[in-house]
């Protein structure tokens, strides 16, 4: 590479780094709005109480979907990605 490319490619990249900047400012600005985890979650509880599944199991999924909401909201994005990635993979060799 010479130093022409090199430079506009260094240009390039702090022109995406401004913009991923700006952004995220954006999205921090802005009043969050209803997650899809949140969602997901009450469809899932539509689909429970439309199945046929008796009442003490409801219960159960209900806590445990609440557990899996609070555990997965802290956690960041990356770090889940990654575990779930590593148990594919172990999943995988496993076999």
């Amino acid at each position: 590479m010479s130093k022409d490319e090199t430079a506009r490619e260094l240009e390039k990249l702090r022109a995406d780094v401004a913009a991923l900047s700006d952004a995220r400012r954006e999205a921090a600005a802005k009043p969050a709005e209803s997650e899809p985890l949140v969602e997901e979650v009450a469809a899932a509880k539509r689909l429970a109480d439309e199945a046929d599944i008796p009442e003490g199991h409801k219960t159960q999924l209900e806590e445990l979907g609440d557990l899996l909401q609070a555990e997965i909201r802290d956690l960041p994005t990356i770090t889940c990605l990654t575990v779930f990635s590593l148990g594919i993979i172990m999943g995988r060799l496993m076999r």
